[in-house]
Protein backbone atom coordinates (compact mmCIF):
# COMPACT_ATOMS: atom_id res chain seq x y z
CA UNK A 1 0.00 0.00 0.00
CA UNK A 2 1.35 3.39 -0.94
CA UNK A 3 2.24 5.45 2.11
CA UNK A 4 0.21 8.61 2.44
CA UNK A 5 2.23 11.80 2.28
CA UNK A 6 1.32 13.93 5.28
CA UNK A 7 4.24 16.34 5.21
CA UNK A 8 3.46 19.70 6.75
CA UNK A 9 2.47 22.08 3.97
CA UNK A 10 4.17 25.46 4.09
CA UNK A 11 2.42 28.53 2.75
CA UNK A 12 4.03 30.28 -0.18
CA UNK A 13 6.12 33.22 1.10
CA UNK A 14 4.80 35.59 -1.56
CA UNK A 15 1.25 34.85 -0.47
CA UNK A 16 2.09 35.44 3.19
CA UNK A 17 3.79 38.72 2.28
CA UNK A 18 0.72 39.83 0.39
CA UNK A 19 -1.64 39.00 3.24
CA UNK A 20 0.62 40.61 5.83
CA UNK A 21 0.90 43.68 3.65
CA UNK A 22 -2.87 44.03 3.59
CA UNK A 23 -3.43 43.29 7.26
CA UNK A 24 -0.35 44.84 8.85
CA UNK A 25 0.36 41.83 11.04
CA UNK A 26 3.19 39.30 10.97
CA UNK A 27 2.79 35.92 12.65
CA UNK A 28 4.91 33.01 11.49
CA UNK A 29 5.76 29.60 12.89
CA UNK A 30 9.33 28.39 12.24
CA UNK A 31 9.55 25.33 10.05
CA UNK A 32 11.52 23.56 12.76
CA UNK A 33 8.65 24.05 15.20
CA UNK A 34 6.25 22.44 12.75
CA UNK A 35 8.59 19.50 12.25
CA UNK A 36 9.16 19.03 15.98
CA UNK A 37 5.45 19.10 16.69
CA UNK A 38 4.93 16.33 14.11
CA UNK A 39 1.42 17.60 13.56
CA UNK A 40 0.59 15.40 10.54
CA UNK A 41 1.23 12.21 12.47
CA UNK A 42 -1.79 12.99 14.67
CA UNK A 43 -4.21 13.72 11.80
CA UNK A 44 -6.72 11.58 9.94
CA UNK A 45 -9.58 12.29 7.56
CA UNK A 46 -12.35 11.62 10.09
CA UNK A 47 -11.06 14.09 12.69
CA UNK A 48 -12.36 17.47 13.82
CA UNK A 49 -9.49 19.80 14.73
CA UNK A 50 -9.14 23.34 16.07
CA UNK A 51 -6.21 25.72 15.93
CA UNK A 52 -6.55 28.00 18.93
CA UNK A 53 -4.78 31.32 18.36
CA UNK A 54 -4.31 30.73 14.63
CA UNK A 55 -2.73 34.12 13.85
CA UNK A 56 -1.94 34.32 10.14
CA UNK A 57 -2.92 30.66 9.75
CA UNK A 58 0.41 28.91 9.15
CA UNK A 59 -0.94 25.47 10.09
CA UNK A 60 -4.36 25.76 8.45
CA UNK A 61 -3.44 24.35 5.01
CA UNK A 62 -2.09 21.18 6.64
CA UNK A 63 -5.03 20.84 9.00
CA UNK A 64 -7.82 21.45 6.51
CA UNK A 65 -6.23 19.12 3.95
CA UNK A 66 -6.00 16.14 6.28
CA UNK A 67 -9.06 16.28 8.56
CA UNK A 68 -12.83 16.30 8.18
CA UNK A 69 -13.46 19.68 9.81
CA UNK A 70 -11.20 22.53 10.89
CA UNK A 71 -11.94 25.37 13.29
CA UNK A 72 -9.68 28.41 13.61
CA UNK A 73 -9.96 30.65 16.68
CA UNK A 74 -8.27 34.00 17.09
CA UNK A 75 -9.04 37.45 18.50
CA UNK A 76 -8.35 38.77 15.00
CA UNK A 77 -9.36 35.92 12.65
CA UNK A 78 -9.61 38.18 9.61
CA UNK A 79 -5.92 37.67 8.90
CA UNK A 80 -6.12 33.90 8.63
CA UNK A 81 -9.54 34.20 7.00
CA UNK A 82 -8.09 36.17 4.10
CA UNK A 83 -5.34 33.58 3.72
CA UNK A 84 -7.92 30.78 3.71
CA UNK A 85 -9.85 32.61 1.01
CA UNK A 86 -6.71 32.88 -1.09
CA UNK A 87 -6.02 29.14 -0.74
CA UNK A 88 -9.68 28.09 -0.95
CA UNK A 89 -9.55 26.35 2.43
CA UNK A 90 -12.70 25.09 4.15
CA UNK A 91 -12.26 26.58 7.63
CA UNK A 92 -14.78 27.65 10.28
CA UNK A 93 -13.50 30.90 11.84
CA UNK A 94 -14.47 32.44 15.16
CA UNK A 95 -13.16 34.67 17.92
CA UNK A 96 -14.28 32.30 20.71
CA UNK A 97 -13.99 28.62 21.58
CA UNK A 98 -17.54 28.81 22.90
CA UNK A 99 -18.86 28.64 19.33
CA UNK A 100 -17.55 25.05 19.04
CA UNK A 101 -19.85 22.24 20.26
CA UNK A 102 -18.83 20.48 23.46
CA UNK A 103 -17.15 17.06 23.11
CA UNK A 104 -16.58 17.60 19.38
CA UNK A 105 -12.81 18.07 18.93
CA UNK A 106 -10.31 15.28 18.37
CA UNK A 107 -7.33 17.66 18.59
CA UNK A 108 -6.85 21.24 19.72
CA UNK A 109 -3.61 22.86 18.59
CA UNK A 110 -2.23 25.76 20.66
CA UNK A 111 1.14 26.95 19.35
CA UNK A 112 2.76 29.69 21.46
CA UNK A 113 -0.60 31.02 22.60
CA UNK A 114 -1.54 29.75 26.09
CA UNK A 115 1.17 31.88 27.72
CA UNK A 116 -0.70 35.00 26.59
CA UNK A 117 -3.99 34.19 28.35
CA UNK A 118 -5.09 36.30 31.30
CA UNK A 119 -7.28 33.55 32.77
CA UNK A 120 -5.52 30.28 31.97
CA UNK A 121 -7.75 28.13 34.21
CA UNK A 122 -10.98 29.33 32.61
CA UNK A 123 -9.57 28.78 29.11
CA UNK A 124 -8.34 25.28 29.96
CA UNK A 125 -11.75 24.38 31.34
CA UNK A 126 -13.32 25.41 28.02
CA UNK A 127 -10.68 23.51 26.02
CA UNK A 128 -11.30 20.39 28.11
CA UNK A 129 -15.04 20.70 27.53
CA UNK A 130 -14.67 21.07 23.76
CA UNK A 131 -12.42 17.99 23.40
CA UNK A 132 -13.88 14.53 23.03
CA UNK A 133 -13.05 11.99 25.77
CA UNK A 134 -9.44 11.10 25.04
CA UNK A 135 -9.07 14.11 22.75
CA UNK A 136 -5.61 15.65 22.41
CA UNK A 137 -4.24 19.05 23.34
CA UNK A 138 -1.02 19.70 21.39
CA UNK A 139 0.70 22.81 22.70
CA UNK A 140 4.03 24.61 22.79
CA UNK A 141 5.27 27.36 25.06
CA UNK A 142 8.36 29.34 26.04
CA UNK A 143 10.66 28.34 28.91
CA UNK A 144 11.43 32.01 29.69
CA UNK A 145 14.99 30.90 30.35
CA UNK A 146 17.86 33.41 30.33
CA UNK A 147 18.78 32.27 26.82
CA UNK A 148 15.19 32.68 25.70
CA UNK A 149 15.06 36.23 27.11
CA UNK A 150 18.36 37.10 25.44
CA UNK A 151 16.90 35.89 22.16
CA UNK A 152 13.83 38.07 22.65
CA UNK A 153 16.09 41.05 23.31
CA UNK A 154 18.16 40.39 20.19
CA UNK A 155 15.11 40.26 17.92
CA UNK A 156 13.56 43.32 19.54
CA UNK A 157 10.72 41.79 21.54
CA UNK A 158 12.07 42.87 24.93
CA UNK A 159 9.84 45.97 24.83
CA UNK A 160 6.84 43.70 25.30
CA UNK A 161 7.69 43.14 28.94
CA UNK A 162 4.24 41.79 29.86
CA UNK A 163 3.78 39.81 26.66
CA UNK A 164 3.74 36.43 28.43
CA UNK A 165 1.62 35.73 31.51
CA UNK A 166 3.08 32.25 32.21
CA UNK A 167 6.11 30.17 31.30
CA UNK A 168 5.62 26.71 29.84
CA UNK A 169 6.16 24.98 33.19
CA UNK A 170 3.24 26.89 34.71
CA UNK A 171 1.20 26.07 31.62
CA UNK A 172 1.91 22.36 31.92
CA UNK A 173 1.05 22.35 35.61
CA UNK A 174 -2.20 24.17 34.91
CA UNK A 175 -3.10 21.74 32.16
CA UNK A 176 -2.46 18.74 34.42
CA UNK A 177 -4.62 20.30 37.13
CA UNK A 178 -7.53 20.66 34.72
CA UNK A 179 -8.18 17.07 33.75
CA UNK A 180 -5.38 16.29 31.29
CA UNK A 181 -2.73 13.59 31.23
CA UNK A 182 0.72 14.23 29.71
CA UNK A 183 1.53 11.82 26.87
CA UNK A 184 4.67 13.25 25.26
CA UNK A 185 7.19 16.08 25.62
CA UNK A 186 9.63 17.39 23.00
CA UNK A 187 12.49 19.70 24.04
CA UNK A 188 13.17 22.41 21.46
CA UNK A 189 15.74 22.68 20.06
CA UNK A 190 17.23 20.24 22.62
CA UNK A 191 17.70 19.74 26.36
CA UNK A 192 20.96 21.71 26.46
CA UNK A 193 19.65 24.73 24.55
CA UNK A 194 16.09 24.69 25.79
CA UNK A 195 13.87 27.47 24.47
CA UNK A 196 10.47 25.81 24.17
CA UNK A 197 8.61 22.73 25.31
CA UNK A 198 6.19 21.00 22.96
CA UNK A 199 3.72 18.79 24.81
CA UNK A 200 0.91 16.41 23.94
CA UNK A 201 -1.86 16.00 26.52
CA UNK A 202 -4.92 13.75 26.57
CA UNK A 203 -8.30 14.83 27.95
CA UNK A 204 -8.94 12.33 30.75
CA UNK A 205 -12.74 12.09 30.79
Amino acid sequence: MKRKNLAVQRIDKALISGVVGRTNQIHSVPEADQAEMAIPSYLSKDMTVCEFGCGIGAFLPTLSKNVAKTYAIDLFPQYAYELAQELNLNIVFSTSLNTIPDNSLDILLAVEVLEHLDDLKASLEIIFRKLKPGGKLLMSGPTESTLYKVGRFVIGYNKYHDYHRNDVYDLCQGILENGFELEKTVYFPNRLILLNLICLFRADK
